[in-house]
């Protein structure tokens, strides 16, 4: 195996403040579903141009419907807005808007998780057609400047055996061009990952690595399903892995990332206080670590806020901010060349912000691990 000569560690020069380097820093994105984008501004013109009846009277009221307490809740808006998705024009702006906000907070690579089944069977556009008018508009942004957006095709778990058997069938028959990866969404209580193994299966068959969300209401046995039975190449979440030693050692021994959200988290599970959440156990256990946004639009946050909330409330060092945000392309999806290259890139840019690398540590982020997608 080719190892990755990676850079572990960062030093912040007196002259730059840690603020304006979030700001500006090149980063990455491995966690973040498209369809939560979508701002209560822009659903409600989509959905009164499609007059699909939404639960507020008003574009304020709407937004005031973005705040959750529970997953449940959550999941009640997240299938109202795909009624809304009645042509392509309704996609092209989903896109259009998110490779803005994604420019805007200089983010260059991202994996972002759409659903397909959902789109099917609650949209009125097809998800056939969809996938056309979403993938040649992110490749249009990459030819334009960036970012490099890639597509990770989500199976819902509650809508489990049909989500599964139309995702498996729509990759084995499609070979979409900016496609990396299979994920499984939805629920997590009253679900386990194993339900999803067929369907799994044949996406790997079909050349397709799988990642999957586990751990997140979920308990820690989710995450030994994603990654022993599912054989996930990244985990969603994965924050109550660290329940059990033993599911924190599965993952730090194989080098399977965890893709954390925090306010995500915040919001939808019992890690209500950032200063005790997860993050820091599983950095201590050897858990390499990604940061994304998961539903930005729907939780009033971006990526730039992430890391001032894991700087400033969970107390992690720009030093391991810096190796967190690497790591998006360390354990990205992708093809290599890609991200060789804008790994390259961002060795650069990061010292002309006074990010130097210096020798390797096992503590900022996980042991060192080889490239993944070298041969």
């Amino acid at each position: 195996m080719w190892q990755d000569q990676r850079p572990r560690l960062i030093r912040l020069s007196h002259m730059t403040t840690s603020e304006s380097v979030l700001a500006r820093m090149p980063k990455t994105e491995l966690h973040l579903h498209l369809e939560g984008t979508v701002r209560p501004e822009t659903l409600w013109d989509l959905a009164d141009r499609a007059g699909v009846p939404l639960p507020a009277e008003t574009p304020q009221a709407l937004r005031a419907k973005y705040v959750f307490d529970s997953f449940t809740q959550f999941l009640e808006l997240w299938l109202a807005m795909h009624s809304s998705f009645v042509d392509a024009t309704a996609y092209e702006r989903m896109v259009d808007d998110y490779i803005a906000d994604a420019r805007r907070q200089n983010v260059r690579y991202a994996e972002v998780h759409f659903t397909p089944y959902n789109h099917e069977r609650l949209g009125k556009f097809g998800a056939r057609p969809a996938l056309e008018v979403v993938t040649e508009r992110l490749q249009r942004a990459e030819s334009a400047g960036g970012p490099a957006v890639r597509l990770i095709f989500d199976i819902v778990s509650a809508l489990l055996p049909a989500s599964g058997e139309y995702t498996a069938s729509l990759v084995e028959q499609l070979a979409n061009p900016i496609l990396v990866a299979v994920g499984l969404g939805g629920p997590e209580v009253d679900y386990p990952r194993t339900s999803a193994a067929p369907y799994f299966e044949r996406v790997r068959r079909a050349g397709y690595p799988v990642v999957a969300h586990a751990g997140e209401t979920g308990p820690a046995e989710h995450v030994r399903q994603a990654v022993v039975d599912l054989k996930a190449r990244r985990v969603q979440h994965g924050v109550h892995a660290v329940d059990d030693a033993a599911i924190l050692r599965l993952l730090a021994e194989h080098g399977i990332a965890c893709d954390v959200a925090l306010t995500s988290n915040l919001l939808l599970t019992e890690f209500r206080d950032l200063k005790s959440h997860p993050i820091r156990q599983l950095l201590q256990a050897g858990v390499p670590v990604t940061l994304s946004t998961d539903d930005p639009a729907f939780f009033n946050t971006d990526l730039t806020r992430e890391y001032e909330l894991a700087r400033d409330e969970v107390g992690l060092s720009m030093e391991q901010l810096w190796d967190i945000n690497l790591n998006g392309l360390r354990f990205g999806l992708a093809e290599l060349p890609l991200r060789r290259r804008l790994l390259q890139q961002f060795l650069a840019e990061g010292a002309e912000l006074g990010l130097t690398t210096v020798p390797d540590s096992p503590s900022a982020a996980g042991q060192p691990r080889t490239f993944e997608g070298a041969p």
